[in-house]
Order: structure tokens, then C-alpha cells, then sequence
């Protein structure tokens, strides 16, 4: 989920950043039902067409993905560098009677856990390569994510269309953030807005309108075309872009997916 000292590096911390109310709120937020048929199928067909059976899940979170991933027959490897974080997601493991392989790995030194060629799949989802604030942290990571995959292996990755937050700054600041809520984040109970925008840096509210728990996050805001460049500049062969889970680059989608070849 998130990478405490990245953004302790980067000196941005803003208050509550990562507080046990995020983790509370979280599921909640995402909504873990309606995120699968938000989706439609998108990942396990996508790993699925590319014979995937390893899978490398390199931000946990609080278990959505992993968990689902494994009840689908995967072996799947989850790693998860917050603390928090991990424990929500061993306490929603349990519930689901799925046993959880945990790492707690920088995503920079990937290598000195792992060899390479270890996995047929990597997975980052969930907007969390924005964690990272430089293109040197960024590129480290996926180039560590190449590193560790398989020839001919799969990196799946996906980010929030900041484009259009940077480019509606004005707009959202007077409270009018459009959000779908149809494929990623899909609870209802938990509201997300910016609250501060910059282009090198935004940070998110999470509210629960019920409880009023608050939580906060600042992430990197990737420019349009700025990940896929940083893709393909990372050595994958091919980058295959979809929008809200459309193949294609759609300016108005919520989410962008990217589909990597080693």
C-alpha cells in the first residue's frame, strides 16, 4: 500500500497520511465485490491468456487482489511494506480461509530477495507506483519488477488519470471531482476527493460518511503518456494500454491499465 519512507524521503507527510482509519475505511472503499465486476474479468483473463501460474503481488494492500488471485488457483507471492497494511490483510485472509505468502520488500532491491526470472506475472494495482515521487525511484522499481519476471512474463499495472485532476484543479477545489466509481473504487460508504493539488504531488481525503474516520494519502501525478513512456524506457517489449478496462487511451476513463511484455 504504502512505502513510509518514500514519502518520508520526498518530505511530504501530510497529516494522517497513513493513519489506522485509512486501513479501517479501506475495503469499504474499494468495495471488493463490486471491484471484480467493475473489471469484468480483466485480470484473470489477462493472466490467464498469458499462462500465468506465478504471480508477484507487489503491493498487498489489504488483500483484494491477492486473496482473489489465489482462490482463482494461482500461486501468488504478496508483498506489502507497511505494517498496518499487512495485518488488515492476514485478518481478511483468515476470514477467507486463504493463507497468505508475505513479503516486505523495498520495490527498488527487488533483487536481493529474489532471483530473476522468478515469476510469470507482476501485479501493481491500485495507483501505487505513485507512491514514488522521482523518476529515478520509479524506474528502479520497474525495472526491478522486469528484472524478477520471466522471459516472456507479464507486468500488469494500472494509475489514476491524473491528467484530468492537474487540468481541473480549479474546478475540484470548488468541490466538483467526477468520479464514476464504476470499476476500482467502488464503495460507497468511503469518499475519496483531492484536497491539495501540485503537479508534483497530490493528496487525497478518505472519508466515511457514516463514522467520519479520515485518512490521507499524497501520491505522485503521473502527466498523460508519462507512465507509458516509463514503461517502455524500462525495457518491456511491449506496452498494451487500456482505459476503465477498454483496450485504448480514453481521456475521460477513471483508471488506465497497462499490460507489459518482458
Amino acid at each position: 500500500m504504502v512505502n513510509e519512507s518514500f514519502i518520508m524521503h520526498n518530505g511530504i507527510i501530510p497529516e494522517n497520511y497513513n493513519s489506522p482509519h485509512l486501513v479501517n475505511i479501506w475495503r469499504e472503499f474499494i468495495d471488493w465485490d463490486k471491484r471484480r465486476k467493475g473489471e469484468g474479468g480483466f485480470l484473470v483473463r489477462t493472466l490467464q491468456g498469458n499462462k500465468v501460474k506465478t504471480v508477484f503481488d507487489a503491493s498487498l494492500g489489504d488483500g483484494c487482489d491477492s486473496i482473489y488471485l489465489i482462490r482463482q488457483g494461482f500461486d501468488v507471492t504478496s508483498n506489502e511494506i507497511d505494517q498496518l497494511f499487512r495485518e488488515k490483510a492476514l485478518e481478511n485472509a483468515a476470514k477467507e480461509h486463504v493463507r497468505l505468502e508475505l513479503t516486505a520488500l523495498d520495490w527498488r532491491q527487488l533483487d536481493a530477495k529474489f532471483s530473476p526470472h522468478s515469476f510469470d506475472a507482476v501485479i501493481l494495482l491500485g495507483n501505487s507506483l505513485t507512491y514514488l515521487f522521482t523518476k529515478e525511484d520509479q524506474m528502479a522499481a520497474l525495472q526491478q519488477f522486469r528484472i524478477i519476471l520471466k522471459p516472456g512474463g507479464v507486468l500488469i499495472i494500472d494509475e489514476r488519470n491524473y491528467q484530468y485532476i492537474l487540468d481541473r484543479r480549479e474546478e475540484i477545489a470548488a468541490g466538483k471531482f467526477q468520479y464514476s466509481g464504476h470499476y476500482v473504487y467502488c464503495g460507497e460508504r468511503v469518499h475519496a476527493r483531492p484536497i491539495e493539488i501540485q503537479d508534483d504531488h497530490v493528496v487525497f481525503e478518505y472519508r466515511h460518511q457514516q463514522t467520519g474516520e479520515t485518512g490521507r494519502l499524497v501520491m505522485y501525478p503521473f502527466k498523460r503518456g508519462e507512465l507509458k513512456q516509463l514503461l517502455l524506457e524500462a525495457g518491456f517489449s511491449s506496452v498494451e494500454q487500456y482505459s476503465d478496462y477498454s483496450a485504448g487511451d480514453n481521456p475521460d476513463a477513471d483508471f488506465y491499465q497497462y499490460v507489459c511484455m518482458k
